[in-house]
Order: structure tokens, then C-alpha cells, then sequence
């Protein structure tokens, strides 16, 4: 079949030619305050003998969106590899598509920081959840329209129509959350996409597509392009929903299943009367005031797109950017999705990324956080390094919350401690200058400091045992 041999020549170009795709290598490094970025960023098709990327010319729009994005002079060129680099606090640029933030949190028992940020993908997930069924809605009301201007003279059409407007409608739509599931479950999980598939095939047996005895013609169809097979299971199927035995010969008026060619043409004859492509002959014709060479639309695009927007199907040529990113750490983070690299200590980060410019995937997502005590003022206030890895960002983030003058307070006790002196009963003593309340109001104004109470506590209990 001609659409088979194309699909396998557009194999075969990959695999021989490679594709054009952009590589994004982000070098995040903490300073205090602020955190060092370095995107490294360049177009390539694939690699000469030599391991070096065959390097193509960047999108000029791209490479200007992101030099708007850094202080002037702040992007470099090597040929076709560029380089920027800036300095940031809080908010993080989205050079690669997306957001992030970073955060350090430094007190006198030492620091805390945090670092999360996404790149491109749609994290809309009940707007992308409404418009895979919104469009099953669409091409289920297509399927009952045909069947009606085929079949409806059929003894127990209603049977069939009843099936398609309500079971059938269902599972195509479980259809576009299985492959939703599947995409995003393949992102944690390598082999995710091909359990889901058995997945799917166990909903079909389940829901009497198909039988366990039509695996083997269903693996045919997958793997050499046995049409037929698949064409004469579905004339079965619809032949059961209109009452006939599987005893009895298939009606004649459903011999049209059966033949590609008559199948096709009917399929397409019935899409040429519906409101969805003459909306897009109406479009058609007003751009071909200003494109005169544009083709008339195909009756067949009407459910491509459908089909493209609730399982988003990936097409040969569409091919994914590359991301690589890399945050520096003095140690090992106390929490991270990424991948922690003890020689280089760095965390690591591996994604592909969405070349369009609507995603549709889930966003690759990035996150870190990790402490660095201050042993020195630790050991001289407690005997030892007390408070460390959760409990130091914990109290890190407490401490942050505090006024000047309250702070100044906080810190005048914690000067004040020395380990052994009764520094349990200390902590348990203090209160900030407004919780003392007055004759009028003796009732403390703020809630007192469980927090560091509870951590200093739960570390010293933990260093007894």
C-alpha cells in the first residue's frame, strides 16, 4: 500500500539522514545570592565520523528571543555554538521555553536553597484533558453521521447507534487518556508506552473489540500492513452490533468494510457534507485571496486533526530538542528529580523537549533543594553540628519569616547558648519582645517559636540515640 511505503521511507530518512534539532545545555551554579546561568545552545544533524555534532544554523527569530532575555554582550558565538550568561536572583529567564525560580535562604546556622523550573510542554491539564474530549466528541458524532447515511435502513440500526453515540464514545475517549497516560508515564518509566499498548489491548478484550484469538491478525496489521484483517474484524464487529450472529453471513450492505477502496470513498463522501470541513473550505477560500496557489483542503484533514488533538500522534520529521541541565552543589541535594553526579558533584538532568510551537506533553520539570550548615558557628554554639540536611532548610525558611526586630532577638539567644548550660530550657524560656502582651492584654500577640523549638529538640534527641 502506497501510505505504508511512505511511512517506511520516512523510517529509513531518519535513520539514514538523522534530523535537525536543537540542543539546550543549562549550567546553573548557587552564589549566595544569586545563581549563575550559562545556556550553551546550537542546531545540529546528528554527528560527523569524528563524534563532533554537524552543526546547522540556529532560528534566527529563537537566538534573538534569547538574547533579549540576558544583559547586552551577554551572548557569545562560536560559529554556531552560543553561548549566554547572567547572573539571577529569584526569577529564572525563559530562554528555553517555560519558567523557574531560585531561592537561597542564608541564616547564621547556615543556608538553604531551592531550585525548580519547567521547559515548554502544557501543564493545562484540564484544558488539555477538555480538548482530547472535545475532539473524541467530534469524531464519534462523525462516525454516528456516517453509519446513519449508511446504514440507517438496517434492521436494528438503533441497536447500532445507541452503541456508537454511547459505549463507543466512551472508549474512544479512554482511548486519548491512555495515550495521554502512556506519554507521561514513559517519561519515569522505561517500557511505560508498550505496557500501556497491552494495556489498551486487555480494555479491548475486555470491552468485546476484540477476542484473544484476534491477537495474532492484530500483530499482522501492526507489522506488515494487513489491512484487510483488521477491515473484515471491524465489519464483524459492527455486524454484532446490528443483531447478526457471528453464525450468519455478514449483511450485504456492509460489504463496504471490507474493500479499502469503497471505504474510503464513502468515508471521504460523507466528510465533503459535514459543518467541520466546510469550515475549512470557508477558511481555505478566504486565504486563497491572498495565497492563490493554496490547495483546497482534503476531506481527510477533517480527522487527522482530530485524531492529532486527542492523542497527539508524533509524525516522522517531528523531532524533539534536546535539554541537558547541570546545578553545581557543594554535596548531594536533599531532594532532587534529577540524577546527583558525586564525581563532578552536580545534579543532573536528561529531557527531551517539544520542537512545536503548541505543546501538548507535560512540561520537563527540574527541582533540588539542599542545605549547607555553618559548622563553625554550630560547633560553638551547641558543642556540634546540630541542625543539618530537612531540619536546617526547615529552619531556614522559619528564619526568613522573621522582622529586623525580631530577628535580632532570635539571634541575640542563639549567641547567648552554649552546650550543656541549659540550652533546652532557654529555648523553651524565650519569647519575643511582643508576645510579652501588656496589663490590658496579657495574651501573647504571635505564636511563639515551636519550630526551631521542635527541630533543636528532635536533634538533640536523635544525636543522644
Amino acid at each position: 500500500m502506497k501510505k505504508y511505503l511512505v511511512l517506511c521511507l520516512g523510517v529509513m530518512s531518519v535513520l539514514l539522514t538523522g534530523c535537525p534539532h536543537n540542543q539546550y545545555i543549562v549550567e546553573l551554579t548557587p552564589r549566595d545570592k544569586v545563581i549563575e546561568r550559562e545556556l550553551t545552545f546550537y542546531r545540529e544533524d546528528g554527528t560527523g565520523k569524528d563524534g563532533a555534532p554537524n552543526y546547522q544554523t540556529f532560528p534566527t527569530n529563537e537566538l534573538a528571543a534569547i538574547s533579549k532575555l540576558y544583559p547586552p554582550g551577554s551572548v557569545t558565538d562560536e560559529k554556531e555554538r552560543h553561548r549566554a550568561k547572567g547572573q539571577l536572583a529569584n526569577a529564572l529567564p525563559s530562554d528555553v521555553g517555560g519558567a523557574g525560580a531560585y531561592t537561597n535562604l542564608n541564616t547564621s546556622l547556615g543556608s538553604a536553597g531551592f531550585y525548580m523550573e519547567r521547559f515548554r510542554g502544557d501543564d493545562d491539564l484540564a484544558g488539555s484533558s477538555a480538548e482530547r474530549m472535545k475532539a473524541a466528541d467530534q469524531l464519534v458524532d462523525l462516525i454516528v453521521g456516517w453509519s446513519k447515511m449508511e446504514l440507517e435502513h438496517e434492521p436494528h440500526y438503533e441497536d447500532l447507534r445507541k452503541f456508537l453515540d454511547v459505549d463507543f464514545r466512551k472508549d474512544v475517549k479512554n482511548v486519548g487518556l491512555y495515550a495521554w497516560t502512556a506519554e507521561v508515564a514513559s517519561t519515569y518509566k522505561t517500557g511505560a508506552t508498550e505496557e500501556f499498548c497491552v494495556r489498551f489491548g486487555q480494555y479491548l478484550v475486555e470491552h468485546g473489540y476484540l477476542k484473544l484469538q484476534d491477537w495474532p491478525d492484530v500483530l499482522q496489521v501492526s507489522r506488515n500492513g494487513g489491512e484487510q484483517q483488521l477491515m473484515r474484524m471491524i465489519q464483524r464487529l459492527v455486524a454484532t452490533k446490528l443483531g447478526v450472529p457471528e453464525a450468519k453471513p455478514v449483511p450485504s450492505a456492509l460489504a463496504f468494510l471490507a474493500d479499502e477502496v469503497a471505504i474510503e470513498k464513502s468515508w471521504d463522501n460523507y466528510l465533503t457534507t459535514t459543518e467541520l470541513y466546510r469550515a475549512k473550505v470557508e477558511e481555505w477560500e478566504k486565504k486563497k485571496l491572498t495565497e492563490p496557489n493554496l490547495e483546497k483542503p482534503k476531506s481527510s484533514e477533517v480527522t487527522g486533526e482530530l485524531f492529532e488533538k486527542m492523542i497527539h500522534l508524533r509524525l516522522f520529521g517531528e523531532t524533539d530538542d534536546h535539554l541537558t541541565v547541570r546545578l553545581s552543589l557543594l554535596s548531594a541535594p536533599i531532594h532532587t528529580n534529577g540524577r546527583w553526579d558525586e564525581t563532578q558533584k552536580k545534579v543532573v538532568w536528561e529531557s527531551e523537549l517539544e520542537a512545536g510551537k503548541e505543546p501538548v506533553r507535560l512540561p520537563a520539570f527540574c527541582y533540588a533543594s539542599w542545605s549547607n550548615a555553618n559548622e563553625a558557628f554550630q560547633k560553638e554554639h551547641f558543642g556540634k553540628v546540630l541542625l543539618v540536611g530537612d531540619g536546617l532548610s526547615e529552619y531556614c525558611m522559619w528564619r526568613s519569616g522573621l522582622n529586623e526586630k525580631e530577628a535580632e532577638e532570635w539571634e541575640g539567644l542563639l549567641v547567648g547558648l552554649k552546650s550543656g548550660e541549659g540550652m533546652v530550657e532557654k529555648l523553651d524560656a524565650f519569647r519575643f519582645s511582643e508576645e510579652a502582651g501588656s496589663k490590658e492584654n496579657p495574651q501573647p500577640t504571635r505564636s511563639d517559636v515551636e519550630v526551631p523549638r521542635r527541630l533543636f529538640k528532635e536533634a538533640l534527641k536523635s544525636d543522644a540515640q
